[in-house]
């Protein structure tokens, strides 16, 4: 949170942050957890017995103390259930998860980033979970739906939310004299103002950052990243051209970044440090970007506005969809466990995190107001876009369009050449 607002206990800012859980084992016996609902059946069978394997990054994960865990914990206890959750980092999960799936076996449960939902679905690691689900389905926006979503079926439900907003120094903002930016010319004119001797303006990503973080702008300037039928990249056309000469141009022409950002990695930590360390006076990122600021600067005076707009409001969607393992023994078991961690009464283990649920009542509700950073996240769901739904998209994001990025701030290519050669290198995987 900003200094003006309530903070995070550290236990609270691991659980958002990484801390890592690796195969511990929640038994169906032991002392109970605080939060969730009253009744850890969930009006399920409750017939006992049996063992549910649980798989999900590290950061949701978290270590024994996290609300995931103390949620299986509780689920597993009243249903005699045991529950191994295994956190996996990030850049290992969907791998592992492939891999074991092809073999035969898998997880009874995932929790995974919904831009995997896509493969995972076509590559039969996740059930297709339509049919156990329909009763539930209002409970979720749209969007959020469409995220967990391929191919005209649901093969999971949203278990938390996020988009990605403008966090900004505010004592080097109040400094200069300048008011938080609201729109691109804004936001260029600050960064600009801000970038001089070890300061800048603007944090930028590498690699797939780089590519995640152009949608808002592209979708704010009234452009596309792929036809209406999902055949054909639009993303190069003079809308797209000129929003990417806007985003390109901070990078390469007014050069408001920290230069060592060229040779960064995918990693987060990366990405922030400059912000946390005082450097650099602004960034887009999403709530994930809360744990390391605090954590790595206590002192910092900071906050977080809405991103500013072009021709209208946009931001991207993201968050991790919660399913049943396509080879799952188990799945009915599965899904008990699956439909009562995304209850309402179960929300309060997401909320204790920091994280955003994905249910309606939560995000309607009187907590997501509590905290005005947090506010701004939640405001900003309603213009926040889900990425295509194709098994594809992976590659095309983080292969297609992290190497056009690269080459772009590496000086290699003109940011329009290369913006039309990632098209047509779109294209070609989307008819493959």
């Amino acid at each position: 949170m900003s200094t003006s607002s309530p903070r995070l206990s550290r236990r609270q800012l691991l659980a958002i942050g990484g801390g890592v859980a690796s195969g511990l084992t929640l038994a169906a016996c032991g002392t109970g957890s605080g939060g969730g609902g009253d009744d850890p059946t969930g009006g399920g069978s409750g017939s006992g017995g049996g063992t549910l394997e649980l798989w999900a990054n590290a950061a949701i994960a978290g270590d024994s103390d996290s609300g995931l865990q103390r949620a299986v914990l509780a689920w597993g206890e009243a249903n005699g259930v045991t529950v191994n959750v295994q956190g996996i980092p990030t850049q290992d999960l969907v791998p592992k998860l492939t891999t074991t799936s092809s073999g035969g076996s898998g997880p009874d449960v995932a929790i995974v980033d919904v831009s995997s939902v896509p493969q995972l679905a076509a590559a039969q690691v996740l059930a297709d979970v339509t049919d156990q689900a329909s009763s539930v389905t209002g409970d979720f926006g749209d969007e959020l739906l469409a995220s967990s979503s391929y191919d005209g079926s649901l093969f999971g439900l949203p278990y938390t939310t996020n988009n990605v907003g403008l966090y900004y120094n505010r004592e080097l903002l109040d400094g200069a004299g300048i008011a938080v930016p609201t729109t691109w010319d804004e936001l260029r004119e600050a960064a600009i103002e801000l970038t001089g001797g070890d300061q800048y303006g603007y944090m930028m990503g590498a690699q797939g950052q780089g590519a995640f973080l152009f949608w808002p702008w592209l979708w704010q300037n009234g452009g596309t990243i792929l036809s209406e039928d999902l055949t054909t990249a639009t993303f190069a056309d003079d809308l797209g051209q000129e929003a990417f000469a806007f985003y390109a141009g901070l990078a390469v022409g007014d050069k408001v970044a920290p230069p060592e950002f060229v040779g960064s990695n995918a990693s987060w930590d990366q990405y922030v440090a400059p912000f946390v360390q005082g450097r650099c006076a602004m960034m887009a990122i999403g709530p994930w970007g809360t744990a390391p600021v605090v954590e790595g600067n206590p002192e910092l005076d900071w906050a977080v506005a809405p991103l500013p707009g072009g021709a209208s409001q946009a931001s991207v969607l993201g968050g991790a969809t919660i399913s049943v393992g396509h080879n799952s023994g188990q799945s009915d078991l599965a899904w008990e466990l699956v439909s009562w961690l995304t209850a309402s009464d179960q929300m309060p283990y997401i909320q204790d995190t920091g994280n955003i649920p994905g249910r309606r009542d939560v995000i309607d509700s009187d907590w997501a107001s509590e905290d005005p950073d947090r506010l701004v996240f939640v405001e900003q769901m309603e213009v926040s876009r889900a990425r295509p739904a194709l098994p594809v998209w992976g590659d095309i994001e983080w292969g297609v369009m992290a190497n056009m990025w690269d080459a772009v701030i590496q000086g290699q290519q003109a940011p329009a050449d290369a913006l039309a050669a990632a098209a047509e290198e779109t294209n070609q995987k989307l008819s493959s």
